[in-house]
């Protein structure tokens, strides 16, 4: 169940890296819309409201709570490494 809570909140601060300009048009090459920057956000929270639940419901809401905090910190340095260090493709 830590396998999924992680996963989730890695594509959760991946769908909110996206919904940020800088990191959007270094990965895509353009601005997302208005409505498109909404839209990731909406998803990237609604993914990392999941990863919680995951986490919750695999060691309670105590003990759920504090090891999903190390999960979101283990999801989100491949993302940091990522941006840091990878050159994007670009078209």
């Amino acid at each position: 169940m830590s396998l999924i809570s992680w996963w989730l909140a890695l594509a959760g601060f991946a769908w909110l890296a996206l919904a940020m300009e800088d990191h959007h048009h270094w990965l895509v090459g353009r601005r997302p819309s208005k409505r498109g920057g909404f839209t990731l956000r909406l998803l990237g929270w609604s993914l990392l409201a999941l990863s919680w639940g995951a986490a919750a419901a695999s060691w309670g809401p105590a003990l759920g709570s504090i090891a999903w905090c190390g999960l979101l910190t283990l999801a989100a340095a491949p993302l940091v490494l990522a941006r840091t260090y990878l050159k994007p493709r670009r078209r």
